[in-house]
């Protein structure tokens, strides 16, 4: 049997919908909703890393995003090699079928 990909979703407020929709086309979806509490560089580090590293795929939702949690997940993504797409909007659907179509799967 194979597994599952994973997609982590960054952003938004939908995480419910999200995985309602990830459940449908056949991934796993991780959820954060991109806000860092502190606010510092280098604090979403330890926030972002656990979820990255059980990821296939991340999705970033551009406009739910600061721009320094767009960049600490960028460099997490670079340094694990992970897969990152820039998602424009805030669908669930939209990010999710995006998400899969970069892993080479169908939704």
């Amino acid at each position: 049997m194979k597994n599952k990909p994973t997609i982590t979703i960054i952003g938004g407020s939908q995480e419910d919908t999200f995985k309602k929709i990830g459940a449908k086309k056949g991934c796993n979806i991780l959820f954060h909703n991109g806000k860092d509490r502190k606010g510092r560089k280098g604090t979403g580090v330890k926030t972002f890393l656990p979820l990255i590293k059980k990821s296939d795929c991340v999705v970033i939702l551009q406009g739910a995003c600061s721009h320094l949690t767009m960049y600490t997940v960028k460099e997490l993504c670079k340094d694990l090699n992970i897969k990152i797409i820039y998602q424009n909007g805030f669908g669930a659907s939209a990010a999710i079928t995006n998400g899969l179509a970069e892993l080479g799967q169908t939704a």
